[in-house]
């Protein structure tokens, strides 16, 4: 055997291995639900949290071509208390933070797609701006989140009130966030579907005696699903309503690793 015959196929098996690690080549789809998490819409910048609006609009296309079945959070609690059967190519769609651009360019999209999504909303930030994060990216005031919470391609959900961490925050100041929450939306007469997504994706997932805590307070104060980041496909029914895993759609993803992570959950296998 020559040193060519052993190079090449060397060679094979390292690139196998790289794009199984970097793209999850080799990795099967997994059956489940996803759930998408997504932020600001964007004219000009990709990157972390801000995706192009021909991009998203490319996504969408992409999923009503494929036959995908969008889920709102109502029809999603109905299959849970039901027992129902998830629908073939079923995914759900989030977006963190009720940026105005949702209501400019998400809404005609979920419109001429047919899509479900859920707006989760920072409560304090109604009209004002991602000061969280010390930006300047404007959130919708209340007139619009009113208006299109009456949409029905639209639900409200909760972000905290502050938007900040479930992971610095007791079981009181967990119960005062969502109270606060949800006197704030009925206040502005704005109609919302009783999900949390946690700010940052954290929680006290460590200490299973204070997360047991949580979700016995979650389920008494009528929480459906509260969501983590986790980039997962979700088996269905939900294990764990309060653990919900969300997949991070980035502006920088490119249109095969967004197509990667909607069959497998992740493009990197260690990601």
């Amino acid at each position: 055997m020559t040193l060519l015959e052993i190079i090449i196929p060397v060679l094979f098996f390292l690139a196998l291995g790289y794009l199984t690690l970097e793209y999850s080549l080799l990795i099967p789809p997994k059956k489940g639900l996803p759930v998408l998490m997504y932020h600001n819409i964007s004219d000009g910048l990709a990157d972390g949290l801000n995706i192009i609006s021909s991009q998203l609009e490319l996504q969408f296309m992409y999923l009503k071509e494929k036959g995908y079945n969008s889920l709102s959070l109502k029809q999603l609690s109905a299959l849970m208390n039901e027992g129902g059967k998830l629908p073939k190519r079923s995914f759900v769609l989030t977006f963190d933070d009720a940026y105005k651009s949702m209501e400019d360019k998400l809404l005609p999209l979920l419109e001429r797609y047919g899509f479900y999504a859920t707006i989760f909303v920072p409560v304090a930030f109604i009209g004002k701006s991602n000061l969280w994060d010390d930006g300047g990216i404007p959130v919708m005031t209340a007139a619009s989140l009113q208006k299109i919470s009456h949409n029905p391609h639209v639900e409200i959900g909760l972000h905290s009130f502050l938007h900040r961490s479930y992971n610095d925050m007791d079981s009181d100041d967990m119960l005062e966030d969502l109270r606060n929450c949800r006197q704030t939306l009925e206040y502005y007469k704005i109609p919302y579907f009783n999900a949390l997504a946690y700010p940052y994706g954290a929680y006290p997932r460590k200490d299973l005696k204070f997360k047991k805590e949580m979700f016995d307070m979650f389920n008494e104060s009528g929480l459906e699903f509260a969501f983590r980041i986790g980039n997962h496909i979700n088996p269905f029914p939900f294990r764990q309503r309060y653990e919900v895993r969300r997949i991070d759609i980035k502006g920088t993803d490119s249109f095969f690793i967004f197509k990667t992570k909607l069959k497998k959950g992740r493009a990197k296998v260690f990601a």
